[in-house]
This record gives structure tokens, sequence and C-alpha cells, in this order.
């Protein structure tokens, strides 16, 4: 067809017609283009998985083109109604939306990770990484090319494309594709479909639907679904250990390890835990030690793998058993904790002591063979002292301005107080000379915000837990470096079971008696996380939105993370993926 009328109203008409057609081809190459993210994505497939990826890929690429058509090209035919013009412009357009697609596509393949915001933010990122440059600029020449041709040859027979009457149908599909694959993820999410919602992130700008605030309302799923979620994002397989253990069978010391639920390292003085800070003295001392996640399951998983929690569903359902069980099958065990949630909230101070009691008579009961027992004390998570009268702490609680927060202050550090008499009594049962002491506790809390324990507000004081170890093997030493809840697998497998593993056999962690440190730390799940590094907090979410955090948990608008510690901590994590 030739360009020949002088009508502005015909050549707008023609070239609105010559739009749409140039949009599906490029719908097309861009598909095309699409198909990495599908064979780079690990996901479960199944007919319905399948199903969702196809009309996902279809629905979502069509929809993609119908706004860079509406937005770019369609404002363009009347600004420029001529079709040379047009057509390069068009033409050079989707060459530049095309490259952008392998770039990321690329990216994507390499680290599972679009490019977005955040790898600007990634020091030392580089694309060269992923691809060179020099292909870059070989593919665009040959693309701008193909798209030359492709809206030359849409032009020229464009009186024949009019006549084949598909552009309706054609956006009935995509718009078909869009609605099916929006509607199964409604489902999925509804109903915890790890198949289908394994692909969920799968493209470039996907945001898939949930309808969840909906479906909440009419009761048809409950409040346990977001913790469901969280499991779903978990990686849905593990291989732990990488090798089996090799560690002496003969081992006759005791292991006793004391979780405290919520207690910040901070507060371990002579004031306020006393028994605690002299028996600090007496082992390792890990000063800047990490919980691992602000979750109490996930942190209590963490601390008995060495691995990150995000593992723990496939953990579970294949029913592997952790280190310290398959290492203390002859030994006596015994596991003193609060049973259900009512006797929690209703008397925690009670129950520790009661605990306390039973865990003392257990070990003297046990005293003719080694035993591992575990106990967990709640009284600091409920603030809960008992009838014992309250200390002022004023010293301590100084630095608060009001009165609600110094009395909630004032409370927290008596539980800790009260916490302490009972690890005192306890202490006085231990026989040290073949026994290893582990203290630690699953959070801080926040004095601020004490009865708001978000699991998501990464903080220092949050985080900051003590990790206090005592063996007749482990010398007295003060630990500086930072540590984790990763690392005391590595400490009591390598002093306490005299394993000849190496410890990338069986956690991310290091020793803390060695020299060896994580650059960059994994806390949380596989639906919230943050990424800890030299003091300061990354905070990220599964819809790929992140935060910087200062040392002192400021938000700060600019920051950045070293991409090669990221990218050397993502495959240290994954390691333990079949």
């Amino acid at each position: 067809m030739v360009d020949n009328s002088n009508s502005y109203k015909d050549r707008v008409s023609r070239l609105i017609s010559w739009g749409h057609w140039f949009m599906f081809a490029n719908i097309l190459l861009a598909m095309l283009m699409a198909t990495r993210y599908i064979f780079a994505t690990e996901g479960q497939v199944t007919f319905i998985s399948v199903i969702f990826v196809i009309s996902t890929w279809i629905g979502h690429f069509g929809l993609l083109g119908i706004i860079s058509y509406i937005v770019v090209l369609f404002p363009l035919t009347f600004l420029a109604p001529y079709s040379k013009i047009l057509r390069g412009l068009a033409a050079l357009i989707g060459t530049i939306i095309i490259v952008a697609l392998l770039i990321d596509g690329s990216v994507y393949q390499n680290y599972q990770l679009h490019f977005n915001l955040l790898a600007f933010d990634l020091k030392g990122f580089n694309l060269n990484n992923s691809i060179g440059w020099s292909s870059i600029a070989l593919f665009l020449v040959a693309l701008l090319i193909v798209e030359l041709t492709i809206a030359n040859l849409i032009w020229k027979r464009l009186h024949v494309i009019r006549q084949w009457n598909v552009g309706n149908r054609i956006t009935l599909g995509f718009v078909a594709m869009f609605l099916i694959s929006h509607l199964v993820h409604i489902w999925a999410d509804a109903v915890v479909y790890r198949p289908v919602l394994s692909f969920d992130r799968i493209f470039p700008f996907s945001h898939q639907s949930t309808a969840r605030s909906l479906i909440k309302k009419y009761g048809w799923i409950d409040d346990k679904h977001d913790s469901q979620m969280i499991l779903n994002s978990s990686a849905n397989a593990v291989n732990y250990p990488l090798h089996p253990l090799q560690c002496r069978t003969d081992n006759h010391k005791n292991l006793l390890v004391i979780t405290i639920d919520t207690a910040n390292s901070a507060l371990v003085t002579p004031d306020i835990m006393p028994n605690l800070f002299n028996m600090a003295k007496r082992g390792i001392n890990a000063q800047s030690h990490l919980t691992s996640s602000l979750n109490v399951t996930d942190s209590t998983f963490s601390l008995n793998t060495g691995i990150p929690a995000l593992y723990r569903p496939a953990f579970e359902s294949q029913n592997l058993s952790m280190p310290l069980e398959q290492l203390t099958l002859k030994s006596n065990r015994g596991s003193f904790t609060i049973p259900n949630e009512q006797e929690l909230i209703a008397n925690s101070a009670h129950a520790d002591s009661n605990h306390i009691n039973d865990l003392i008579k257990w070990m003297n009961n046990s005293s003719s063979q080694p035993y591992y027992a575990d106990i967990t004390l709640y009284a600091s998570q409920q603030l809960d002292v008992g009838n014992q009268p309250l200390l002022a702490f004023n010293a301590a609680i100084a630095a608060y301005e009001t009165a609600p927060q110094r009395i909630l202050a004032r409370q927290y550090l008596n539980t800790l107080y009260y916490t302490d008499k009972l690890l005192g009594k306890l202490f006085e049962s231990v026989n040290f000379t073949n026994t290893t002491l582990v203290v630690t506790a699953n959070r801080g809390a926040d004095l601020n915000t004490i009865y708001k324990q978000s699991s998501k507000v990464y903080s220092k004081v949050n985080l900051n837990v003590p990790m206090i170890i005592v063996s007749p093997n482990i010398p007295v030493v003060e630990v500086n470096k930072t540590t984790s809840h990763y690392d005391l697998l590595p400490t009591l497998l390598t002093s306490h079971f005299n394993c000849g593993n190496p410890t990338s056999d069986f956690s991310v962690g290091y020793s803390l008696t060695s020299t060896q440190a994580s650059d960059m730390l994994y806390l949380g799940d596989a639906q919230h996380f943050s990424l800890y590094q030299n003091g300061k907090i990354t905070e990220i979410d599964r819809q790929g939105q992140y935060r910087f955090f200062d040392k002192n948990y400021v938000r700060q608008e600019n920051g950045e993370l070293s991409f090669q510690s990221l990218i050397d901590l993502m495959a240290n994590i994954k390691r333990f993926k079949p």
C-alpha cells in the first residue's frame, strides 16, 4: 500500500490499524524472548501449573504490548501521522523494549532477579557478568533491522491483513488468557497450591491477583493462610547434610541447651542478669550475636540445623531429623517447654519455675549416662514475674521518656532478672566437668514497642541475643566478630561431638571459635527477609520491595549492597538444594 492520501483522518486511521498489527508482531517477539524465564525458573510442573504458566505467558505479554501501544505508539500516531517517520520510531522503540527484555532475562537466568532498582544499589553489579555489551550491540543492530522489516511488511500488506478480520478475536484471546491466569492464581493463593505459586513472579512487571481480603471477608480462608504462604515460598526440597556426619560415637559428655524466648544481649549485666553474666566469663561469649529470624519456630530451626528457615518446610516434609537428635540417640533425652499456648499466657513465670525444677530432677536421675536436654523459658516474652516484687532498675530505664515506656521497660527487666534467678538455680545443679552448656535466646525486644514484637522489624535491638557456651573442651574467649544462630551447630559438632566434616556439609555458618565469619547474613524466611552486613540492614519482601536501614535502624533513602557478597550468600544457601 502506498501512503498517497493527503487526508489527516485517513492517514491516522491507516496508521492506527498498522500500529495494532505491529504491536501484535512485537508481542510475539517478546513472548519468544520470554521463554528463557520459563526454563530458568525452578517450579513444580503439574497440569494446572502448566496451564497457569502458558496463560500468564500469553496474557501478561499481551497486556504489556497493549499498554505499550496505548501509552507510546498511539499518541505518536496523532503527533507524527507520517508512515515513514512513525515506522522508524516504532521500530526503534520496539528494539529498545526487546533488548531491555533480553538484558532482564539474562540477569534473571543467572541470579533469579529481575533487573530493577535494587540492581543499581548492588555495589559491584556488572551486566557484563551476565551478557557482554558487544553481544548486546550486535543483537540491537540485527533486531532493529528485523523491526524495520516487520514494520514495512505490515504497512505494505495492510490491505490484505485487514481482510483477515481476526483482530478482535486475537484481543479477546489475550484478555481470556490474562483472566484465566489471574483466576487460577487467586484459587492457588486461597488453597496454597505450591506448583502454581512457585511461578507467580516469573515475568517482569508481573503482579498476580489474590483477592485475599475479599476471600477472608467471606471466611473462605483463615488466619493460618499467611503462615502457609510463607511455607509455600520456601524451598520445596533439601539435601541435608551434604555428606553423612562423621563423629565420634564414644561421646560421654552431656549437652544442655537453654533458650530464653526473649532476651537482649545488652541486658546481660551484673545488675539485671548476674548469674548469666558470670557464666559468660567461663566460656564462649559472643558479643555480637544475631538470631536468624524474629519468628520463634524459624529461629529454633536455624539454631538446630545451621541453615535458613526457608528450608524448614522441605526439612519437615522429608521427615529429616536434626543433627543433634542423630548424635544423641544413645543419650537420655529430655525436652522441657510449655506444652500449650493457654498455659503460656496463664502463668509463664510459674511454668518456667516448674520446668526448671523438673529439669534439675531429671538431670539428677540421668547421672548414670550422658544426656541431651533442652529447655525454653517464656517469662520474658509474657512480662510475667509471678508474685515476685518488682525492682527499680532506674539507671536502665532512664532513657525512656514516657511513663508507659518506663513501666513496660521495668516489667521486662524484672522478667529477665526473674529468669536469671531460675538459671542460677539450674547452674548449681550442672556438672560442668562433663557438660556442655548453651544459653541463647530466640529474639530480643525493643522496649519502646514491647507489645508489638513484629516479625518484620529487623532492628539491632530485636536481633542481638546472648550466645554463651561453656564446655570443658572450649577455652574461655570473648568473640567479637558478628555471629548468628547458624554458627551454633558448627561449634557443637566440632568441639562437643568431635565431627570431622567440614562446616559446609551441614551449615551456612562457621564455628564460633574459628576466624571465619559470614560477610553477609540471611535473616528471616522466604516471605520476608533481611540481609545483614556490617551492622546495616536491607529488608526485602517477596514482592522484591526493599528498604535500607543504618546501624540504628533509621531508614536510608540511599543505600547499597555488595553484589559479590549477595551472590556468594545465595550460592552458599543454595548448596542444600538438590
